[in-house]
């Protein structure tokens, strides 16, 4: 069983997509309840509202919601968490992987500031906000993992970007899984580019 946070999303789609070719069962969360419909009509049939997370706010809660989803799914645990939230999402979800199980950080949206407004120096608040994020990251104890058999990993796609036989091979393997085109949900000309940035900060694309 993989999860997939954020499976509205451009990655999050396109991941459901890959598994749902491979035969894999998955769980998906996303940040808001609007979003859940996004993906039951993209994939019907394999994703189902037990499948759909709408995270809860409160970490203990969001664990809560992960048992109860795993256990739709006559599982006890997930084999592989692909990440792109991070934050206080960050331990409820490693603590749901079983032995075996791998976390791939790709991303931290939960500590990611939105708006324009963060980027001045007028709202002393958000630095404060972002600087508490930040000093109580969940954080994993290197010498637990052999004992817990779990693998934490971290991956950012620039630095593939010189291994070009190695990015062609997987290329060819993913156009040979014929998967649907990419989900377009809104377009923008060049000139309204400050728009579009602050739809993808809103988290509601």
């Amino acid at each position: 069983v993989v999860l997939v946070h954020s499976c509205a999303g451009g990655c999050g789609l396109l991941a459901l997509a890959i598994l749902k070719a491979l035969g894999a069962k998955a769980i998906g969360t996303v940040g808001s309840s609007s979003k859940v419909d996004v993906v039951l009509d993209r994939f019907p049939g394999y994703m189902s509202k037990e499948q759909v997370i709408v995270r809860s706010s409160s970490p203990a809660e969001y664990q809560d919601q992960l048992r109860t989803s795993l256990r739709f799914l006559g599982a006890a645990s997930f084999d592989i968490a692909l990440d792109a939230v991070a934050g206080k999402y960050f331990q409820p979800t490693f603590d749901c992987l079983g032995p075996g199980g791998r976390h791939v950080v790709y991303g931290a949206a939960d500590m990611t500031p939105q708006g324009d407004k963060v980027w001045t120096l007028l709202n002393p608040m958000v630095g404060l906000k972002l600087a508490y994020k930040y000093l109580t990251r969940p954080k994993v104890d290197p010498l637990e993992l052999p004992a817990q058999n779990k693998s934490v990993m971290g991956f950012n796609l620039i630095w593939l970007f010189s291994k070009v036989g190695q990015l062609a091979a997987l290329l060819d393997q993913l156009y040979e899984m014929n998967l649907k085109p990419p989900l377009v949900g809104n377009t923008f000309d060049f000139e309204e580019l400050p728009g579009a940035l602050r739809l993808f900060q809103s988290g509601q694309t």
